[in-house]
């Protein structure tokens, strides 16, 4: 059985992967990240990882933006 990862272990963009249907582009995505304005994530070394995926996850909708 595959291990998962916990939500403090989730990259964006693996994130974004597994919703990109639903999602925004990844670059309106990654500029909001480096701009601090995309809640649940935070910026570890040149990683942004997953705080709060509800929160990303409604920030990276296609309805915001």
């Amino acid at each position: 059985m595959a291990a998962t990862a916990t939500s403090c272990e989730m990259n964006l963009m693996a994130l974004w992967l597994r919703h990109r249907s639903e999602c925004r582009s990844v670059g309106q995505i990654v500029a909001d990240a480096r701009a601090g304005l995309l809640p649940g994530v935070h910026l570890k070394g040149r990683s942004f990882l997953i705080d709060d995926e509800k929160a990303a996850l409604a920030a990276m909708s296609k309805g915001k933006g």
